[in-house]
């Protein structure tokens, strides 16, 4: 240790640090690796312990703490284990289906953790044009009847909706509420819905 100081007693900060890496790399990089892989292995266990009871995107949301909308989400479903989770994605934005939010919608879809999606007319018409979302009424079962005047297709269509405005933070006035076809939480998915559909 002696020795080191002595060989950096006249050296500048950055000859030190160079000369540490050149030198000792190894020894630096150990504790990184360490924190990394601890690191890495937290995360896949928190994921782990997750129950995921769906997972959502709203597309052009002005609300970026999520925390109240889920648990109300999940005092609805009810759910009262901690780790019961409804993923929010809020950060979407609503730009007509420009390359930023395509990629990122692409990349959630793609990775199969978003069960439900609200959005303006443009982002339904371009998965809905590939096929991506399932009958209404086939998620709704016989609940699609009261709400008859709002299911399209695959789609629930609602316009003006001040609780959507308030409580999703929605800025533009016709919303469309769709389920993909490759939903892995149904229920959770059907659920999202009646929640809406109940509280507009």
């Amino acid at each position: 240790m002696n020795e080191l100081k002595e060989q950096m007693k006249g050296m500048s900060l950055i000859q030190k640090i160079d000369h540490l890496w050149t030198y000792y790399k190894i020894w630096l990089l150990i504790p990184i690796g360490i924190g990394v892989v601890i690191y890495v292995a937290f995360s896949a266990y928190r994921v782990r312990q997750e129950n995921v009871l769906a997972g959502v995107v709203v597309v052009g949301s002005g609300v970026y703490g999520t925390e109240e909308l889920e648990a109300d989400l999940k005092e609805y479903m009810n759910s009262t284990e901690k780790t019961d989770r409804v993923k929010l994605h809020m950060n979407i934005p609503a730009d007509n289906m420009a390359q930023t939010s395509l990629v990122s919608l692409s990349t959630l879809v793609g990775a199969e953790v978003v069960d439900v999606i609200v959005c303006p007319k443009e982002t339904y018409e371009h998965f809905g044009g590939q096929g991506g979302f399932e009958d209404m009424e086939t998620v709704l079962g016989d609940d699609a009847k009261k709400y008859a005047d709002m299911v399209n297709g695959d789609a629930v269509i609602i316009s003006d909706s001040k609780f959507l405005k308030e409580k999703f933070g929605i800025p533009y006035k016709e919303v469309y509420i769709s389920v993909f076809v490759n939903a892995e939480h149904m229920e959770g998915a059907k659920a999202f819905v009646q929640y809406v559909l109940e509280n507009i």
